[in-house]
């Protein structure tokens, strides 16, 4: 009977020895109690998230007063269908890319994080951002084929694109006639002559963009069939050698509005959004978008979604996701904000796309994938080394090791 008892002892300490070694039961050394992750290595599997149901969802975005006031009527529908809060937060454009670099690499961090849709690699490929499919299998519907690569890496999806925003070149043909043009210029020779043109005026300027990114100058280049990781000299020289008569701010400046249309710009690049919103009949519109490059979503600039590493609740914040990026809640952005939708469906879709476009839509719908060269991120490095070109920190050579460096 003694020797039963004693493997009973044995056996309870053995069970005990077990229950210790549990990584569910790991102790932490720090005093801290919610110490600061690391970021997560992408050479394991996240797990799936808390089980269970949940109070409430955090998410950062940097939207303007309509577009906000959308997503929180959106979101309380959402809450209304789940059960879950939704804790919106906005950061104001100009401070949105120091936010989100806050957000995802010092201290907690809100469930989603809105980011440039060509920056989202760049946080993938450096541990900052959780994979979107290991929680749901596809969020939401199909985004645009060319929006695709800019999410994909390693296996996984990276993001949920939000909207698009191509870049259009905006100009007056009153002013372009005088000037000795009845159209854009499409070729760095054409520009090259524009360019003289304006020369024999003083205190007038060729293009007008701002330097936050790199979508306005992108736009220009493609109508030179050239674009912002092409190794073409002659158009590098010519940027750097135009850029004195180049019009350059460092945010959205409404005053390029009066100077088209008083003459003193001749072109300006600008997001299509704005071109909604203030052009009048006396401008036109020209996309970079052309059947002839294959589409360019290079100078497209798109609002996108991503898991922070520190995310509480990824699964819920994939559901939400899923509810926001649905057909449904993109057609109500679209027609409450005016904002293009990243969904491939509206667009080939039986009521057909009837948003005005100063383009064909099919231009949207090209099967083109984003360069190979740009494909594991890097994207912070060309917006880096596009400012510095415009701004004359560094010339046409630095601008290609810059990119040459960065892009390694």
């Amino acid at each position: 009977m003694l020797k039963r008892k004693n493997y009973w002892l044995l056996f309870a300490i053995l069970l005990l020895s077990l229950t210790s070694l549990s990584p569910s039961m790991e102790l932490s050394t720090s005093n801290d109690p919610r110490p600061m992750k690391r970021p997560q290595s992408q050479s394991t599997h996240p797990s799936s998230g808390d089980e269970g149901t949940i109070d409430s969802l955090h998410i950062r975005v940097s939207l303007n007063s309509e577009e906000f006031s959308e997503l929180e009527l959106l979101s309380n529908s959402y809450t209304l269908e789940s059960g879950v809060k939704v804790i919106l937060s906005n950061v104001d454009m100009e401070d949105a890319d120091e936010v989100l670099k806050h957000d995802l690499t010092i201290g907690d961090s809100p469930d989603i994080v809105m980011a440039d849709g060509r920056s989202i690699l760049d946080w993938a490929t450096r541990g900052y951002l959780l994979p979107m499919d290991v929680y749901q299998s596809v969020p939401g519907s199909a985004p645009l084929t060319q929006l695709i690569p800019w999410m994909q890496w390693n296996g996984y999806n990276w993001g949920v694109p939000l909207d698009i925003d191509p870049y259009v070149l905006v100009y007056s043909p009153q002013r372009l006639a005088e000037l000795g043009f009845n159209a854009l210029p499409k070729s760095l020779e054409e520009w090259n002559i524009l360019l003289q043109n304006v020369l024999k005026e003083q205190g007038k300027y060729l293009l007008a963009m701002d330097t936050r990114n790199p979508y306005g100058l992108s736009a220009v280049m493609e109508s030179m069939n050239s674009s912002l990781l092409a190794d073409n000299q002659n158009v590098l020289n010519w940027i750097q050698n135009a850029r004195s008569y180049f019009y350059l701010t460092s945010r959205y400046n409404k005053d390029v509005w009066d100077m088209l249309q008083g003459g003193s710009v001749a072109v300006a690049s600008l997001p299509l959004s704005e071109w909604q919103k203030h052009g009048n009949s006396s401008l036109a519109a020209v996309p970079a978008l052309t059947a002839n490059n294959g589409g360019g979503f290079e100078s497209c600039y798109s609002r996108s979604f991503a898991l922070p590493a520190q995310s509480q609740s990824p699964k819920e914040a994939v559901n939400w996701l899923t509810f926001i990026t649905s057909e449904d809640a993109q057609l109500d952005w679209l027609e409450n904000t005016g904002s293009l939708p990243a969904l491939d469906v509206l667009y080939r879709s039986e009521h057909a796309f009837k948003y005005k476009l100063p383009f064909d839509v099919e231009l949207l719908l090209t099967e083109e994938t984003a360069p190979e060269d740009e494909s594991q991120g890097g994207w912070s490095k060309v917006v880096e080394a596009v400012s510095l070109l415009l701004t004359g920190q560094i010339d046409a050579e630095g601008y290609k090791e810059f990119l040459k460096e960065g892009l390694k």
